[in-house]
């Protein structure tokens, strides 16, 4: 199984992300959205950052974990490689964030985000895959 993937959207980025689980499908678009932004193999999980989100539901979770993601980048220059996901009822997260403060020397910036919009955005179980996908459109 794919842990997500880039999709081509006019001028924005389409992210796909899949997991088994709800935690593991929220990783894996914090892994994706920062694949955006810069190559990943040059990233090292060095750091450690905790942050907490809630949303009115699992949806307006998502797009805000995502967005909270950009703005953390914003404001801490830190680039997530690693996320480890704890979701209670649907409405509210904590998680790890494991990275490295960017480095010019080091790290190249792909790609600037702005937001996550609601745009096209889908979140959905496939009962038989027995398998979490969402996907979202970046804004950059």
């Amino acid at each position: 199984m794919n842990r997500f993937e880039l999709i081509e959207h006019t001028a924005d980025i389409g992210l796909v992300a899949y997991g088994s689980t709800k935690e593991e499908l929220f990783e894996n678009a914090g892994e994706g959205l920062f694949s955006i932004i810069t190559d990943l193999n040059k990233v090292s999980p060095v750091e450690e950052s905790d942050i907490s989100v809630t949303g009115d539901d699992l949806e307006d979770l998502y797009i805000r974990w995502l967005n909270e993601l950009i703005y953390f980048w914003e404001v801490n220059r830190i680039l997530g490689r690693k996320f480890k996901v704890s979701i209670k009822d649907d409405t509210s997260l904590k998680a790890i964030i494991y990275g490295e403060r960017f480095d010019h020397n080091k790290h190249t910036i792909e790609h600037g985000v702005k937001a996550v919009t609601y745009y096209d955005f889908k979140i959905e179980y496939d009962h038989n895959r027995k398998i979490w996908t969402a996907k979202v459109i970046i804004d950059i």
